[in-house]
């Protein structure tokens, strides 16, 4: 278990950290109050003291260290978040590697009745695929990564790119931890990256606006004329008529102001934080691995542009400051100069802003494969390529099934087949066997690591019929649910595409000799199409199209034994037809009957 000992080592190191850090923090806040009662005590000697020069450089003094103190604080902060993030992640890979679960975020709002396949794969929900493998922290990461697990890439160029990625990722556990952590710590919520959209999206309301640009320059210079007039003169009128003219110039523009500040209020964090992420993509040497020197080229200079605008977005949020809002308005027209940098970012970077942010979350995805690599070592990267014969391998088990449960099968398409039909006993292995191909084609499709001791595939469109469910709301019967999804995959041959078929127990909603019936014509029709499938089944009669379609058509099979009287599965695939059943045993064996 070399892995969790990694974690281990690590939860042990970063818990270290944290109590140097909590430690350092309770300093700095003793400090920041002594700092505080010194500045009191020297400000009250310096008033009592006829205004003594003495004093007022130790207050001054005293109040540069209560700052620096103060910006410790907060970067000792930063620190302790950081710590805590990094902890919490090596606790929840210790418990998972160990087998004691998984506690990431599982993806349940994906879940997709009417997907190709991820319902009956388990690509999301509780203890799915998708629970294993994530490890995005932004919303827009784990959007892609979802959408990168519904629709895997579909070139071999494309796999083998990522999988040099995920390779050299997969070696970089301080890189993947601090990105993960630093994603985890932007806090985005739904609305943010929303409402950047909509502001990147808005028209321009000021910046060409050359007069207001002008006064927004002139006016200020004026009224500060108008102060010092006043201080030589005792004249204040003129001050007061710049003043007036200020307000006047922020009451016609307020709502404006106002309509962009409300999209941007409050996004310096996570937009600082996305700063951060870009930056570690651009600071990385990635050795020549094609796919991440791609990601690090759109980060480029990203970091600092984004920083920027985070900056921006703070100044703007200072406007709600009464010292600001009030006498920086009024002195110098604050919020019309950030509403004019604000603008200027806007006309300068919108256009890129949607690559800087699809560049993270392309990192997360393959950062999240990553560490499903490095949790599992003892998985293959599969070949891609090829056409459909020759698909599969040798040592084929179900990734989310612990190592010491798994029983590994080896299968593989030959030449002209198209059609595996598996039977097999009821808890025999079929069903498993088959979500086991499935899930490790889409892993091999999404370029990760493999559960297998050898695989080889070529990209194709995966669609299963296996868990299908009437529904009330759409006015389906289990029945018509089958045959609509089936009338799909049809549909999807009709037009060409190459697909890989899995199919379990068809046409269970209805009787015996029309289910064989229909099973049958399928499996034929299916032959007249690119594709290839298994099917499981029960109807040991549907083995008989091997000797109908030789070539086409090929039998195996999960069989039972009853030792002793009691019942007995070895989970492995065999060339045939399955001869033992358990139905009736089990129902005995339990009390049923």
């Amino acid at each position: 278990m070399q892995t969790a000992q990694t974690y281990q080592q690590r939860i042990d190191e970063f818990r270290r950290l944290l109590d140097a850090t909590e430690r350092r923090l309770k300093s700095l806040g003793l400090m920041r109050l002594l700092c505080f009662l010194a500045i009191a005590f020297f400000g009250y000697q310096y008033f009592s003291n006829a205004f003594a020069t003495a004093w007022l450089l130790a207050m001054g003094a005293m109040v540069a260290g209560f700052v620096a103190s103060l910006v410790q604080y907060q970067r000792a902060k930063d620190k302790q978040a950081l710590y805590r993030a990094l902890l919490s992640l090596n606790e929840k890979e210790w418990t998972l590697v160990t087998g004691k679960g998984a506690d990431f975020e599982d993806g349940e709002d994906f879940i997709d009745d009417q997907h190709d396949f991820s319902g009956d794969l388990d690509v999301f929900g509780p203890s799915s695929l998708y629970q294993h493998i994530n490890r995005t922290g932004t919303l827009t990461g784990r959007n892609r990564l979802a959408a990168w697990l519904k629709a895997p890439l579909q070139s071999d160029a494309e796999i083998r790119e990522v999988q040099g990625a995920v390779r050299e990722l997969s070696g970089r556990i301080e890189f993947r931890q601090h990105f993960a952590a630093h994603a985890q710590l932007a806090n985005e919520t739904g609305h943010d990256m929303q409402e950047i959209r909509l502001w990147k999206s808005a028209p321009m309301e000021f910046l060409h606006k050359r007069g207001l640009l002008i006064a927004a320059y002139v006016m200020p210079a004026l009224v500060l004329a108008g102060i010092v007039y006043y201080a030589v003169t005792g004249v204040f009128v003129w001050m007061m008529l710049m003043l007036f003219v200020n307000w006047g110039i922020l009451l016609l523009n307020v709502k404006k102001v106002n309509a962009q500040h409300v999209l941007l209020s409050n996004k310096e964090k996570v937009l600082g934080k996305f700063a951060v992420l870009l930056r570690m993509i651009g600071a990385e040497d990635w050795k020549g691995v094609p796919w991440l020197e791609a990601r690090k080229r759109t980060a480029a200079e990203a970091d600092r542009s984004l920083h920027s605008l985070a900056r921006i977005s703070n100044l703007l949020d200072q406007r709600m400051n009464l010292l600001v809002g009030i006498v920086l308005n009024s002195l110098m027209l604050y919020d019309i100069h950030c509403i004019f940098k604000l603008e200027r970012w806007k006309e300068k970077h919108r256009g890129d802003m949607d690559e800087w942010l699809e560049a993270i979350a392309l990192m997360e995805t393959a950062n999240s494969l990553a560490t499903f690599a490095f949790n599992h070592p003892d998985y293959i990267y599969p070949e891609v390529g090829g056409g459909m014969s020759g698909t599969g391998g040798a040592g084929i088990g179900h990734p989310l099934i612990p190592e010491r449960e798994c029983v590994k099968n080896d299968w593989k398409i030959d030449a002209q087949e198209q059609c595996h039909i598996i039977t097999g006993s009821n808890m025999s292995g079929k069903s498993t066997f088959l979500r086991s191909v499935g899930v490790n084609w889409l892993l091999a499709m999404a370029g990760a690591p493999v559960c297998a001791a050898q695989f080889r595939c070529h990209p194709v469109r995966i669609m299963t019929s296996m868990r299908i469910k009437d529904s009330i709301a759409r006015h389906t019967s289990y029945f018509q649910a089958e045959l609509q999804r089936l009338q799909r995959i049809i549909d999807v041959l009709k037009r060409g595409e190459e697909v890989f078929i899995i199919l379990d127990e068809i046409l269970k909603g209805t009787n015996s000799e029309d289910k064989l019936t229909g099973s049958r014509e399928l499996v034929k029709h299916f032959l007249q199409y690119r594709c290839a499938g298994m099917i499981a089944t029960h109807d040991l009669e549907l083995g008989a199209l091997e000797a109908e379609c030789p070539g086409q058509v090929r039998n195996y099979c999960f069989e039972s034994s009853l030792e002793n009287g009691e019942l007995h599965f070895d989970y492995t695939m065999r060339a045939g037809i399955a001869r033992n059943k358990n139905a009736t045993f089990l129902m005995r064996q339990m009390g049923i009957i």
